[in-house]
């Protein structure tokens, strides 16, 4: 009697917008070590800062909610005692899961860059959110991949990703009159939208990253994570047009040294899609300041207009984005591939690292032979011994 053998259990990958297609396009090597192998950084400085970042806006927009929710709105800016209470509770929160701000200097200033976010930036933003941490998902068809590298049974994929806040604006409110951020976000539209409208809005724990247009460029990738975001968001019941994604980029709400050194060399060449105007406040205090002098006092509006990005939602754009992410989900199959069937790690993964930050925070860094090529020399690290080396994941 002939027995049926039973068939490949069916799996549906799920891919993250973050965690996983944004970390590849970062570095797949490392997206290996630290996803796939779940191997946790030794110093999770960007981790912590990220994290407390976001659940900061978070709780304080929690409170801003239920102050409303009582009829007795309470905007921004708070008393300090009230911001303690908020930066500590996210800490104690974040250090139960084992994630600490290792080094002083950046506890104080993550507390710093919280205390602008919502003092300065809160007013202008508590007012347009709808809902906090929305979780979004959807199915698309995975692209082919070579029979020798297949090692599942699957035709689709999962995207899903966590929207920071949505907003939902009507236009007719006399309450968002005269808001600084709507109006940010209405002029760099390409055409007037409707009267009732979302925006998607994602914290990034980062400066401005320099224009650069090119798939391995966080400016294109992040802009592509927006996009997705809005093309979940349209298939959900309920929602309204989404005419555009805004990435708030919360470093440049309070830069440091080094933050207005790499902007005064991209004004300089050009690297940057927002400078000062000719005759502005803000242009003569970049003029006049030096890298040894004390911070200076960054107008607010110039503040307000790096910190904030706004990607217009069309048709077009999701196409593109949605695209692009196929093509990455294609590369981490691919790469898993070639690793199941045998082929040695630093050989399977994509090193693609295109920003140095990326590499220098990397335990990985050591023994990765892109790492020793481009910066090693440069931070002053010897050339480790790799034949021989065996990977432990």
């Amino acid at each position: 009697m002939a027995l049926s053998i039973r068939p490949k259990v069916y799996q549906l990958p799920t891919y993250s917008l973050t965690g996983d297609l944004l970390g590849f396009l970062r570095c797949g090597l490392q997206y290996r070590y630290s996803r796939i192998g779940r191997l946790p950084p030794s110093r999770p400085v960007q981790l912590w800062f990220g994290e407390f970042i976001h659940g900061v806006m978070e709780e304080a927009y929690r409170r801003y909610r239920d102050s409303k929710q009582k009829r007795k709105p309470s905007l921004p800016p708070w008393p300090t005692g009230l911001l303690d209470d908020i930066r500590k509770l996210i800490e104690d929160r974040l250090a139960v899961r084992g994630l600490v701000a290792w080094d002083p200097e950046l506890k104080v200033l993550g507390y710093r860059r919280a205390e602008v976010a919502i003092q300065e930036l809160g007013p202008h933003l508590f007012p347009l959110i709808a809902e906090a941490e929305v979780r979004l998902s959807g199915a698309r068809m995975l692209p082919p991949i070579a029979s020798s590298l297949q090692f599942r049974v699957a035709d689709r994929y999962e995207m899903a990703g966590i929207v920071d806040v949505l907003t939902q604006v009507q236009l007719q409110d006399p309450a968002l009159k005269g808001n600084p951020l709507l109006e940010l976000i209405t002029r760099s539209l390409p055409q007037q939208p409707p009267s009732e409208f979302e925006v998607i809005v994602d914290y990034k724990g980062m400066r401005r990253p320099p224009v650069d247009k090119t798939t391995g460029g966080l400016w294109t990738q992040y802009a592509w994570q927006v996009l997705t975001y809005a093309q979940l968001r349209k298939r959900q019941a309920g929602s309204r047009p989404v005419i555009a994604g805004v990435l708030v980029y919360i470093n440049e709400l309070f830069p440091t040294r080094s933050d207005l050194e790499l902007l005064k060399k991209e004004v300089a060449t050009g690297g940057t899609d927002v400078l000062p105007s000719a005759g502005t406040e803000a242009e003569k205090v970049l003029k006049a300041w030096s890298s040894k002098a004390p911070l200076p006092t960054i107008p607010w509006a110039f503040r307000l207009a790096r910190a904030i990005r706004v990607v217009p939602v069309t048709d077009a754009a999701i196409t593109a984005a949605v695209g692009g992410f196929d093509i990455v989900v294609k590369d981490i199959e691919t790469c898993r591939g070639r690793e199941v069937h045998g082929t040695p790690v630093l050989s399977a993964w994509t090193r693609n690292s295109t920003d140095e930050s990326t590499c220098v925070v990397c335990d990985s860094r050591t023994y990765c032979p892109d790492y020793q090529k481009k910066y090693a020399a440069q931070h002053g690290e010897q050339q480790p011994r790799l034949p021989g080396r065996k990977s432990i994941v």
